[in-house]
């Protein structure tokens, strides 16, 4: 994958919610495309169904055929201009879904055999969380011309280690529990104590990821509402994260991950045992946060 996909990506990204094309638009059979098929957190390799239908009406179910490399999300540059200064509807409407911005990218192989000619795929993410505006079942073009196609390795180049193959498990998401808190309130400070089986998860291996909130506050036009701190520790029985917003955060904006890495022998049973929420002044609100766990 070259890196102008990845700036193509960052500016299809940064001119709406989430795009849904192919890149290319243009194929051989068995070559590598890449779909853009909208922003969804959910999406996962095995449940995104893909339909290839060629101009000989020739159906291919590229799941089926194992034909579906990866699907994982990108991000903009922290740094982008889009990122902070794009309109609040194109910034607001991902965390209305429940997450932050992304564009979700499936990495796909065209069937040996795809006749040449003008054809379509079919896909769902099938999932709720897809802030591209897109209907759960979408049609994407895509043109496939004559000659043998080439699936791509996506070699990359390490400093020390030369080239080697792309591995996609590592840009797909990891087993996580998600902490969200809902719409409508401000949130000043939350404190945060999980539970897990330690003798599934080695607790030096959990990790917590917090999305960084990049959008205005549509009255004032400022940012200074969105700001928060976030520490996390654990004790070996326990995860505690406590959260602080002096200004206050719309809970909207404020989503926890709790990561772990793959392969365990079982499931870590992650359990919220305690939750405490608090308004800018210090005082008890009665908010009870979500809790799923996504293996």
């Amino acid at each position: 994958m070259k890196i102008s996909f990845y700036v193509l990506l960052s500016v299809l990204f940064l001119q709406g919610c989430a795009a849904v094309n192919t890149f290319p638009t243009i194929a051989r059979a068995g070559d590598t495309v890449s779909l853009l098929i909208g922003g969804s957190e959910d999406a996962r390799k095995n449940t995104t169904t893909i339909v290839l239908t060629d101009s000989n009406n020739n159906v291919w179910d590229l799941n089926a055929l194992g034909a579906i490399r990866s699907v994982f999300s990108v991000r903009p540059d922290g740094r982008s201009e889009g990122l902070h200064y794009s309109s609040f509807l194109e910034l607001n409407t991902p965390w209305a879904f429940g997450h932050e911005p992304i564009q979700t990218v499936a990495v796909v192989n065209i069937p040996i055999g795809t006749a040449p000619g003008m054809a379509t795929l079919e896909l769902s993410t099938n999932t709720t969380d897809n802030s591209s505006a897109a209907p759960l079942l979408f049609t994407i073009n895509i043109e496939i011309i004559p000659g043998a196609g080439t699936a791509d390795n996506f070699l990359f180049k390490h400093v020390i280690n030369g080239e080697s193959a792309t591995n996609f498990t590592r840009v797909e998401p990891l087993p996580q529990a998600k902490i969200s808190f809902g719409f409508g309130q401000i949130i000043g400070a939350a404190s945060i104590v999980v539970d897990f089986d330690e003798t599934i998860i080695n607790p030096d291996t959990i990790t917590v990821y917090v999305p960084q909130s990049t959008v205005r506050d549509q009255v004032t036009n400022t940012f200074d509402k969105i700001q928060r701190m976030v520490n996390w520790r654990q004790d070996g029985d326990f995860l505690y994260i406590d959260v602080i917003a002096p200004q206050g955060i719309d809970s909207s904006y404020l989503n926890l991950y709790v990561l772990h890495p793959r392969g365990l022998s079982g499931i870590p049973d992650f359990n919220l045992i305690s939750t405490n929420t608090y308004d800018v002044n210090g005082d008890l609100l009665s908010l009870m946060p979500v809790f799923e766990y996504i293996p």
